[in-house]
């Protein structure tokens, strides 16, 4: 499967009404995220949470979304993390459609894991699709990045206003989580993050052990509340249930 050509002029696109210029191959995905189709929630969290003067660790960054909606908000600085050599090329080439937005954006090409060495990652369709994942590190494509710990993540955020953190990592964060809440600093307020039960299945996790990592992580960030983003008008389900067993966003806020 190709890539779809790269445009030659950047598209522009609102978010939520903030603008953003795209120079990607993804015509279909900003199609989606303009009228309001790709996590919403997640957008809407961090229009709640993003202020100027903030800082947004965003680790899975891919080609930029949840990046240049942060900084279109008025962040400070936004740390983009990303591991997958083609998503880290469309997002260079995203942040360069949006020079003033750029200058505020730091890209870590590494991947986000508890402790230092190469990351083997892989692919299940094609490299910059979003699902790049450690749990597909056996895949026919496959290839090894730098590691970034939790330790130098927060030193790469650096400064003293508040800081907000969204993890999306397909999988990864099973293991990352826990070291991660230990190394945050108090002025982490608001903490994203995306879950992956159906991908562990697919790997050959079974359901005892995904509720175990699942509730390690809930464990680790108890000093924050949770609340799970997807949750409709009425529903009361309890947001690490629900990470257990869907792929699901929860917000950890103190």
């Amino acid at each position: 499967m190709t890539d779809k050509k790269v445009p030659e002029a950047p598209r522009i696109v609102y978010l939520r009404g903030r603008r953003i210029a795209v120079a990607d191959d993804k015509p279909t995905f900003w199609d989606r995220a303009e009228a309001g189709r790709w996590e919403p929630e997640t957008l809407a969290a961090l229009e709640e949470a993003v202020a100027p003067g903030c800082t947004v660790l965003d680790i899975g960054a891919w080609v930029g979304p949840t990046v240049l909606f942060a900084a279109a908000l008025g962040a400070a600085r936004v740390v983009a993390v990303e591991a997958d050599p083609r998503a880290l090329e469309l997002l260079r080439g995203n942040l360069a459609a949006n020079p003033a937005l750029a200058t505020r954006v730091t890209v870590v090409a590494a991947a986000a894991a508890a402790g230092p060495g190469p990351v083997r990652l892989g692919a299940a369709r094609k490299r910059g699709d979003s699902m790049s994942s450690a749990l597909l590190a056996a895949a026919s494509d496959a290839w090894e990045v730098a590691a970034v710990t939790p330790a130098e993540l927060v030193a790469l955020a650096g400064g003293d206003g508040p800081l907000v953190v969204k993890v999306d990592i397909e999988g990864g964060e099973y293991d990352l989580l826990p070291a991660l809440a230990g190394a945050l600093p108090s002025r982490c307020r608001r903490l994203l993050v995306a879950f992956h039960p159906m991908l562990m299945t697919a790997a050959g996790a079974g359901s005892p052990t995904i509720k175990l990592r699942t509730r390690a992580i809930f464990d680790a960030l108890s000093g924050f509340v949770p609340t799970l983003l997807e949750q409709a008008p009425g529903e009361e389900e309890n947001p690490r249930d629900a990470a257990e067993k869907a792929n699901v966003t929860v917000l950890f806020a103190r």
